[in-house]
């Protein structure tokens, strides 16, 4: 099956370099590299095999109308950091920095390539009618330690998956929380380090005496706060939003159900090493896990 899947992708991608070279000969003039990659994406999704584009409906097909529309309620507004590396994109027809790469000001729904910014998402049934949904964002690259003398190269990674999870209870209380390195944040705090670090015993020593939610789980706020290197998150902030210059509502999140397209032929391929794809991660049959490996 990997083998076959492998075959699919090389002829998609044979089929879009062919139109390309086919329009250059003809003498036709492609415009930016914006535009090609936008032509080269519906190529691709035209062609695949499966619902690779994901468009109106998707959430219904996965999950049913009534689950679909908590996902959709439960979608958060997203809000970039200062020097933000890139936008949260499609893995199956943007891998490189240059095709996420966002204004940095304002309100944005696309990268200058036009790649739309997106939210891959997962639903989990929970113990005592609980349901979880697991918002999935995908960077080409990751920068921790960028600007950091000496230590620049250290804390830098191709690819990078992250999350954003809400919690439904049976009487209805809504939690949040988000990735953040190696554990799960809600609010921005230097209470967060054992968190931050996996560091299991400061974690249970910050949370014991109050000084941080268990297992990062807190008030639901429909936000997603994104830090512009790490692209560590929280959902709760004292910082001005003016640390936050960029941003995508809820409403213009495009949302793609992980479950359906991960098999399919765009994304079978896909090697995000050395980065766990969410599905081999823990937290994606235990929604309460507090470890992002």
């Amino acid at each position: 099956m990997r083998g076959q899947s492998t075959v699919e992708w090389v002829g998609l991608i044979t089929l879009v370099a062919c139109v390309m070279a086919g329009l250059t000969a003809a003498g036709i003039r492609l415009p930016a590299a914006g535009l090609a990659h936008s032509v080269s994406t519906k190529i691709l999704c035209a062609a695949s095999l499966s619902r690779s584009c994901a468009g109106d409906g998707s959430l219904e097909v996965a999950y049913g109308p009534e689950l679909a529309g908590l996902v959709r309620s439960g979608a958060p507004t997203l809000m970039y950091g200062k020097d933000m590396l890139g936008l949260p994109v499609d893995f199956r027809t943007c891998r490189s920095p240059w095709c996420a790469d966002g204004s940095g000001e304002g309100e944005v729904s696309e990268s200058t390539a036009g790649e739309p910014v997106t939210l891959f998402t997962r639903v989990v049934e929970g113990p005592e009618d609980s349901t979880y949904v697991q918002y999935w964002a995908y960077y080409p690259e990751s920068a921790s330690l960028r600007g950091a003398p000496f230590l620049e190269g250290k804390g830098y990674h191709r690819n990078d998956w992250e999350s954003m999870q809400i919690r439904v209870e049976a009487d209805g209380t809504v939690s949040e929380r988000a990735s953040s390195h190696s554990g799960y944040n809600h609010s921005r705090s230097s209470a967060n380090w054992g968190s931050d670090l996996g560091w299991e015993f400061l974690t249970d020593a910050a949370e014991a005496v109050g000084l941080r939610e268990k297992g990062g789980w807190g008030e639901a706020t429909g936000r997603y706060l994104i830090a512009g290197g790490s692209h560590a998150g929280n959902v709760a902030t004292s910082a001005d939003d003016t640390d936050y210059p960029s941003y995508t509502p809820a409403r213009l999140v495009r949302l793609v159900p992980l479950e359906s397209v991960r098999n399919g032929p765009l994304a079978r391929p896909a090697d995000f090493d050395p980065i766990t794809p969410p599905w081999e991660k823990q937290v994606w049959t235990d929604p309460e896990s507090e470890g992002t490996g």
